[in-house]
């Protein structure tokens, strides 16, 4: 047998199920990886090993007697820091937050408890989730496991990098502009934002901003789309904390992991036509799509999708519908304990008009992203437009010898699909030539989670990366 920390959580379910390893043997593999190889990378924010020792054990009762509860059984899986784990710090990367213990669980870690998953702990983030990078004030940033001076991306920071280095097969990650899909690209493993409300978002609920409200969506970062769809199919359905949440899908969530797609039509924009591109990556992305003409039977068609640049709009829509008066206040009273950038934002003197603009461009970008996908089943690009970048940059200044804005100039193609709500996965498409991962995205039609994931899981099939490991695992 190989060694168990490289199997993924579909194969581990399966040996748990034959009573050939046990989860107590699982959750002390882990908790060995994680005492050797965190300290290098910097995902947890906080560890439960403890408590998953301890649930290791009673499960183990239930399993030898025969009762496999669930997929997710005896699975150990981490869980990004915005969700709260009742008596668990839950800091939101925030000195706001330093020592916030939550008092109860999150929806999703109820979910993930029911079905008897084992959390080894809560994975590092960017303050708030502003950011798609790693930094925070108050643990260190994430490193990536390919490069250690490099970014692991955000605000999945933690959980991307963690799956990366093999410290857990799943992490559970939420995304409001690309922050599945990012780190997912960055640290080269797969990462899935479902359709809005496929995963129930609670509102109103714990510490989100309203922006969230809008924006956010929960979703796997894994090895591989097989377990994607297993965490899928524990977290998905309806809830009556998420009035936007969606019934039970009409398709079986097996059936995602049926790989024909012959003679899908399909639309791809390297750039979107407004947004500088880092050339190798492009080749790499490029060299990605035409697999699924020439082995995946699909028609590819390149085009310029017509989209006005929505990324001021995404931003005052963020912050404006972030409570922006309680954030204001928060860091007028708390300077010292807000990041510099977030705090450089909030001085914007937003108006009325503002958000009206950004509301009327968001449906403008609604529209014609619907009337483009009546043509095409699916619509792929880069998920970024450069490699892994330093770990101390919020993001390049220069991209292609051009001025950029380091904050959403090299991220063009995330944020859009949070806007419009519809699913995107994020594939590793290639390597550098530095042997870095680059990420190649694959969006859906509204609500089409099943053809997005088969398109995923076809192009996995053709190009698998799952026994692609980083140095520092």
């Amino acid at each position: 047998m190989k060694e168990l920390w490289r199997k993924t959580a579909s194969e581990l379910g399966q040996l748990i199920k034959k009573k050939e390893i046990s989860p107590v043997e699982l959750v002390d593999l882990y908790a060995t990886r994680i005492e050797k190889i965190d300290p290098l990378i910097h995902a947890f924010t906080v560890l439960s090993l403890e408590s998953a020792k301890e649930k290791a054990k009673a499960l183990e009762k239930e399993i030898v007697s025969g009762n496999i509860l669930s997929p997710l059984c005896g699975i150990p899986i981490t869980v990004k820091d915005h969700f709260d784990i009742v008596s668990l710090p839950s800091t939101c990367g925030s000195l706001l937050f330093k020592d916030y213990v939550a008092k109860e669980d999150h929806l999703l870690v109820k979910r993930l408890k029911e079905a008897k998953a084992i959390i080894l702990g809560k994975t590092n983030m960017p303050e708030f989730g502003f950011s798609a990078v790693s930094h925070n004030p108050i643990f260190p940033a994430t490193r990536n496991p390919w490069k250690l001076d490099l970014t692991a991306g955000g605000s999945s920071s933690g959980s991307a990098a963690a799956v990366a280095a093999g410290l857990c097969p799943l992490s559970l990650g939420s995304d409001g502009g690309g922050s599945i899909r990012i780190p997912a690209s960055f640290c080269g493993v797969f990462g899935y934002k479902p359709s809005r409300g496929r995963i129930p978002w609670p509102i109103g609920r714990g510490r989100d901003f309203e922006s969230w409200e809008l924006f956010a969506h929960a979703g796997p970062l894994c090895r591989t789309v097989e377990d994607a769809v297993l965490l899928l199919s524990v977290l998905s359905g309806p809830d009556s904390s998420d009035p936007y949440s969606l019934p039970p899908p009409e398709f079986a969530w097996e059936d995602c992991l049926k790989a024909d797609i012959k003679g899908l039509k399909i639309a791809f924009s390297l750039d979107l036509g407004y947004a500088r591109v880092d050339s190798e990556l492009k080749q790499i992305v490029s060299k990605a799509v035409e697999l699924f003409e020439t082995d995946l039977g699909c028609t590819i068609e390149e085009i310029d999708p017509g989209w006005p640049d929505p990324s001021e709009a995404y931003l005052t829509l963020v912050y404006f519908g972030s409570d922006l008066v309680a954030l204001r206040k928060a860091a007028e009273e708390n300077r010292k304990k807000i990041s510099h950038h977030i705090v450089d934002f909030l001085k914007r003197n937003f108006t009325p008009e503002d958000f009206s603009q950004a509301l009327k461009l968001r449906r403008e970008l609604v529209y014609k992203m619907s009337k483009l996908m009546e043509n095409y089943e699916l619509f792929l690009s880069p998920v970024t437009a450069v490699p892994p970048f330093s770990l101390f940059f919020q993001g390049p200044d220069c991209i292609e010898g051009k001025p950029a804005n380091p904050h959403i100039s090299w991220i063009p193609f995330t944020y859009i699909m949070n806007m419009t709500g519809q699913p995107a996965a994020a594939v590793p498409a290639g390597w550098t030539s530095t042997n870095l991962p680059v990420g190649l995205q694959i969006v859906g039609r509204h609500l089409d989670d099943l053809t997005t994931l088969r398109a995923s899981y076809a192009f996995e099939l053709v190009s698998p990366w799952k026994d692609k490991w980083p140095p520092v695992a």
